[in-house]
């Protein structure tokens, strides 16, 4: 029993993630605090022996490095003390965590839990409440963490041995698809389509079997099913998406997307300032002086943009080529462990990366505490660990 109860204390940022983060507003905020009394749990349970062992995962050594480059930019140029104390507390965490207590069925719990909690937030705000995307959480970041569970919940149904499990990840993958649709993020639709692509393509080149077309038309039945249960809010989004084209096609880049545009080109210009180390927070100070200019536009300067709807641009404007570089290694360098982990592992790396890494195109997922705690935890903390004690199917 006293292990138990340590053990739940030292797992406590993950359930977390998948409970109290995705209902309150500032719950990355609230992290913090579970950091700490997950690092106490560990220091009473096993001292700093987990340390040791932590610090000979490569991949650690890569959050050090950028949590390095991050302090310096923040104390260079500024820089979203949220963004910083979320690489922190999950570099505190991440090295502290002793990993044999991450085991296949935590991970079952954890990504049924969080699916399970963020569909419901979805709906409730979404459909009860009547308030379309008006959460009070962001939804595009949101929308991140529930395509994040959904892709996870998509590996498990894949890769685990027991029909009960398949089953209930099954479900916690529909929920999240159907959650997906209300959140109305296009970017994260494209983000889920491409990772869904990229498990099917790599299930059917590495681990072919003829049952798996099967599988596979069962599951795009499945997600039509979801598909047509939301029908109203996907023709909704589409027609609003033709009229913002069309806006775009009469010379009006005032429109959602028009604006999108506008900061990516402002951005380009952006880089040239500082495009070794960026500009940090000065960045809005520049964006003053294009429009004084007449470079830009006076809806993009209204929008007083905080970040530019592209991670690749925005981090090379705030962090520079240095941080984009920093940026990329964190994309790429975990898909080179993936022939080295288990199945279920290497299905998280390669959905939750594709998730993100598609997301960014549109969004900055690694600027928001709850997607960077999502990113950490499940790509740092489970994906690149030694291999996981349950059997696996094909392991």
């Amino acid at each position: 029993m006293k292990d138990k109860i340590c053990s739940f204390f030292i797992l406590l940022p993950f359930i977390w993630l998948s409970t109290g983060m995705l209902i309150l507003k500032n719950g990355d905020k609230t992290m913090v605090a579970m950091v700490v009394i997950s690092i106490i749990a560990t220091l009473y349970s096993y001292g700093t022996s987990s340390i040791k062992q932590n610090l000979s995962n490569k991949m650690l050594w890569l959050v050090i490095v950028i949590a390095g480059y991050t302090i310096f930019s923040y104390t260079y140029h500024g820089l979203s003390s949220r963004e910083l104390r979320a690489i922190l507390a999950s570099l505190l965490f991440l090295l502290f965590l002793p990993t044999q207590l991450i085991t296949q069925n935590r991970l079952v719990i954890f990504v049924v839990l969080g699916s399970v909690v963020s569909s419901t937030y979805a709906w409730y705000y979404s459909v009860y409440l009547e308030l379309g995307r008006s959460w009070p959480i962001n939804p595009i970041p949101y929308s991140t963490l529930i395509a994040s569970f959904a892709i996870m919940s998509l590996g498990l149904v894949i890769s685990h041995d027991k029909k009960r499990v398949k089953a209930l990840t099954l479900f916690s993958f529909l929920c999240c698809c159907y959650a997906l649709i209300l959140g109305e993020t296009r970017g994260i639709w494209l983000a889920i389509l491409m990772a869904f692509v990229i498990i099917t393509c790599y299930s059917m080149i590495k681990f072919y079997r003829p049952k798996y077309w099967l599988y596979l038309s069962a599951f795009i039945l499945l997600i039509c099913t979801v598909g047509v249960m939301v029908k109203p809010q996907i023709e909704q989004r589409v027609t609003l998406t033709e009229r913002e084209y069309k806006a775009i096609q009469s010379g009006n880049l005032c429109t959602s997307i028009g604006l999108r545009l506008q900061m990516w080109q402002a951005a380009s210009i952006l880089v040239e300032d500082n495009p070794i180390l960026g500009l940090g927070d000065s960045h809005l100070k520049k964006i003053n002086e294009l429009y004084k200019q007449k470079r830009i536009s006076k809806c993009l300067y209204d929008n007083q943009p905080p970040h530019y709807h592209n991670q690749y641009l925005d981090r090379f404007v705030k962090n520079g080529a240095i941080g984009v570089l920093l940026l990329m290694a964190l994309l790429l360098l975990p898909l080179s462990k993936l022939k080295q982990k288990t199945i279920t592992q290497q299905y998280f790396l390669l959905g939750i990366i594709s998730v993100f890494a598609v997301a960014s195109l549109t969004d900055v997922p690694l600027n928001h505490g709850q997607t960077l705690f999502m990113y950490f935890f499940y790509i740092i903390g489970v994906g690149c660990l030694p291999l996981l004690k349950e059997s696996v199917i094909h392991d």
